[in-house]
Order: structure tokens, then sequence, then C-alpha cells
């Protein structure tokens, strides 16, 4: 299979439109003591396989660290951003309008990129819009955000009347659901964060087989694109954090990658079984967390200090306990966890977090949702 160099692949990111946003390079941090915390609930039945010297059933994990990569509390979308930011000022739009849930972490970005780069911002917020202004929602207020409240059904009525009325006052409105563009810019952001990653590996020792655990998206998307292009052993299993088709997922993943691939003059795209897929930890509704949920965020904060979200980290961690405990991670093989942020949302959450008493243990999915 043909590879491409470094140099090859950084060059076609510098060719890219760029806003500069976010604190690269993020750390790449051993997590001994979390290993240490799931090793102790790891069931007999689990603990068969073998990690080299010391015989333990959790393999080696590693946390990326993008919850660290600034503005506005920071995240993976960091990266996106710069790309779109500079795609939307390039091609003259000069108001961004923009769907999603109350408390996304998109919104929270996409909010924060505005105030830098002096663009008007219009959230149209969907769902649960008798929940008090805090998280995310919150911080998109402070940072000017025009805020909508409406429910999911109204929402692209409410966009499109937006848009009659912004043009009809000699506007230029970037429509994010409506753009292809955003769609492909996290895959770029992570294309070049192989970039990093590659180099951190080699640093900790980690030159061969690594397999990555993150959400499904553009951002684990395009550490395999990274990797494929490479020739590395990188794996990687991808969470879904709501109920969905892992073969839609699938096709928009490769469709969104052979864009990309064209772009960076790239010569692999990906294939549907690039990216191992688990949908057993989504809980009942997007945003809807559950018990193994709330166990994994107080695991990981207790043992490293390290605070996940109850939507998205928190999911993917509560799958990665749940399937080494199951027996289902190679435990020879070193784990890297992309903590992809989303720090506001426990805010959103916070009764629920705080009330929790350990009511059970992150399932498997023979056992359901917990």
């Amino acid at each position: 299979m043909q590879t491409v160099t470094r140099n090859h692949i950084a060059s076609g990111i510098e060719k890219l439109d760029r806003f500069k946003l976010s604190h690269l390079n993020t750390r790449l941090e051993e997590a001994s003591s979390l290993r240490r915390a799931i090793e102790a609930t790891v069931p007999v039945r689990a603990s068969s396989g073998s990690n080299g010297k010391s015989g333990s059933p959790v393999p080696r994990i590693l946390v990326k660290r993008d919850d660290t990569t600034g503005l506005a509390f920071g995240g993976n979308k960091g990266r996106h951003f710069e790309f779109a930011t500079a795609h939307i000022l390039e091609n003259g739009y000069d108001t961004v309008i923009n769907v999603n849930d109350y408390h996304s972490n998109q919104a929270r970005f996409i909010a924060a990129s505005c105030a830098r780069a002096g663009l008007r911002y219009i959230l149209v917020s969907t769902e649960k819009v008798d929940k008090p202004l805090t998280g995310n929602l919150l911080l998109c207020k402070l940072m000017g955000a025009e805020i909508h409240r409406v429910p999911a059904e109204y929402a692209e009525k409410m966009v499109d009347r937006l848009v009659e009325d912004l043009e009809a006052e000699g506007k230029k409105p970037f429509v994010v659901p409506r753009q292809e563009f955003a769609d492909l810019m996290g895959m770029f952001g992570f294309v070049e964060t192989g970039l990093e990653l590659e180099h951190q590996l080699h640093e900790a020792g980690l030159a061969g087989g690594v397999h990555f655990w993150g959400l499904t998206g553009r951002s684990i998307a395009g550490l395999r694109l990274y990797a494929k292009n490479r020739g590395l052993p990188w794996s990687a299993t991808a969470v879904m954090y709501s109920p969905g088709e892992v073969e839609q997922f699938n096709d928009i993943t490769v469709q969104r990658s052979e864009a990309v691939a064209k772009q960076l003059e790239l010569p692999h795209a990906l294939e549907a079984g690039d990216l191992d897929v688990l949908t057993d930890y989504t809980g009942p509704a997007y945003g809807v967390p559950f018990d193994g949920v709330f166990e994994a965020m107080h695991m990981a904060a207790k043992s490293e200090a390290l605070i996940l979200d109850p939507n998205y980290t928190g999911k993917s961690m509560a799958a990665l306990i749940a399937e080494i405990r199951a027996g289902r991670v190679d435990p020879t093989v070193p784990v890297v966890f992309i903590h992809s942020g989303g720090t506001p949302q426990l805010f959103a959450f916070a009764d629920e977090i705080w009330s929790w008493k350990g009511r059970g243990s992150i399932p498997s999915p023979s056992l359901g949702e917990g």
C-alpha cells in the first residue's frame, strides 16, 4: 500500500485557510491511576489476558488532552473551527447561524470563534427550552450569541426566517448545518493531530501499534485516515453517543474522508471497516447519560482528576471500562483515549452528578443500559 510522508501531510494542511484559535500541541498523558482503578473492578472471568510482564487485564492507558485547547473551556472543536472560521471569513460571510441542542459544545465553540473573528452569531437552540441558562448555553450568551430557544420541529422554519430577514438586510449568512465544509473541518483538524500524536507516541516509546478510543465523528476518523495514509499500525474504536445506524455513520465517514483525501492529495480514503463502531453505550437518547457514565466520570475524576462530561467523553469512557471488564480489549495494545472536552456540560447535569450514589456499574452490552 502506498504511504505518504509527514511532510506531505503537513504541506497539505498548510495550504488550507486558517484562523488561529487553539493552544497546540495538546499533551499526551499517562493515566496509570485510572488504569489501576479499572483493574480493581475487572471480574475474574475477564482477567485471563496478559499484558506482558505485569499480567494486567487492563492495557496501558494514555489520554490525548484535547480538553486543553483553550478558547472558552477548550475541546477538540477548537481544532475544527480554525478551518471553519477562516473559510467563513474568506468567503465573505458576515453572520453565522447554527442549530444545535441546548447544551451543545459545538454551539459554544462557534460562539467563541465568532467573538474572536468579529462575526455575528445566531444560535437556534433546540429542545429543553424550559431548562435554565447554564453550561454551554450560558457561555454562548456571555460571548454575544443571539439565542432563539425552540422545539426541534420548529428549528428549520426559524432558520429559513432568519436567512430571509438577513438577506433582506444585505447580509450574507453562513448556516452551519447546511454547509458542506462544516462536515469536513474536523477531519482536517485531526489528520493534523496525527502529526502530533505520531511524534508524541514515539517519545513515549510507543512507535508500534496503539488503539485509539473516541467518539463517532470527524475526530477519530481523521486520526484513522492519517494512520492509513502513513501506513501506521493504529486501530480505532468509535463509540456512538446517541442511537443511530452504524451503516449510515460509515457511509458518511467514507464520503467525508474521500473529500478530505482529495483536498490533501492523499492516496487513501477510509473504508467502512476501518473503524470499529460500538452502539451499546448510547443510553436511551442523545444527551441522556446512564449509570455507567456517572461511574466512569467519578472514577476518572477520583483517580486522575480527569473531568469528563455526561454526554460525550463520559459515554466513551464508560464503553472503554465495560469492554475491558468484558475481556474485549486486548491488554497488550496501549489505548489512547481522545479527551474531546465538553466540560461545561457538567453544569447542565449538576443534580444528577451530585446525587449519583453508585447505583450499579457500567454495563456490558449483554446487560443493557444499567
